[in-house]
């Protein structure tokens, strides 16, 4: 059977084949950053705000279980504990109600009341790091948004960060009393992230949707 040249041409075979795999590589980087444009967005957030940051740690309760943390943020001497849910459409719910429910524009969510776990946080770092005052706050991305009101402790993230924002995030974090230093360290080494570290990037999702 007859075969043109460049069918027994390898050199060409393996141009095509370079160009195959480049072309993939490019589609995927395109699509990963597509499904991460908004958790990278809420990460450049929290690094633009934060005087230190902690992510995606799991912490003892003070009752012999653990207790996790999407981020632990600490800015101007207070220390955030952070619960950072990416929800798109209506969201619906309040203080007293067991279950959230998010209606976006193909699906529906609901999931558990978040300011309840946001307790049980809030009592363990007073136990673990009492030198500070803890304020919690449950925030959804941009996404979403709150058409009968929300409950108090309940912000969008860009609405949180605005008054926090720096122009740029190119100076040394800042120094803290070191009392201060002292018991941050401690929160580090309880949360098991070594000095200079962070923990793994956090998925700010929910976890515990259920589909309906």
């Amino acid at each position: 059977m007859y075969h043109p040249a460049w069918y027994h041409s390898w050199p060409l075979w393996l141009l095509t084949a370079a160009v195959v795999c480049l072309l993939a590589a490019l589609a995927g980087l395109f699509i990963w950053r597509r499904m991460t444009a908004v958790q990278r967005k809420i990460l450049a957030t929290l690094h633009n705000i934060a005087d230190r940051l902690l992510r995606n740690v799991v912490l003892p309760d003070g009752v012999g279980g653990h207790i996790a943390a999407d981020a632990i943020m600490l800015r101007d001497g207070r220390l955030y504990v952070l619960a950072i849910h990416d929800v798109e459409g209506a969201i619906f719910g309040g203080e007293k109600m067991d279950q959230w429910t998010a209606m976006g524009q193909h699906r529906r969510f609901t999931f558990r009341n978040p300011l309840r776990l946001m307790h049980d946080r809030v009592l363990a770092l007073h136990a673990l790091v009492p030198e500070f005052t803890i304020v919690p706050r449950i925030l959804f991305s941009a996404r979403g948004h709150f058409p009968k009101g929300r409950p108090e402790g309940v912000e969008l993230l860009e609405e949180f960060a605005a008054p926090l924002r720096r122009p740029q995030k190119t100076t040394p974090p800042p120094l803290l009393d070191a009392s201060l230093e002292a018991a941050w360290m401690r929160l580090r080494d309880i949360a098991g992230v070594p000095p200079g570290k962070e923990a793994p990037e956090f998925g700010a999702t929910l976890s515990d949707n259920e589909e309906t």
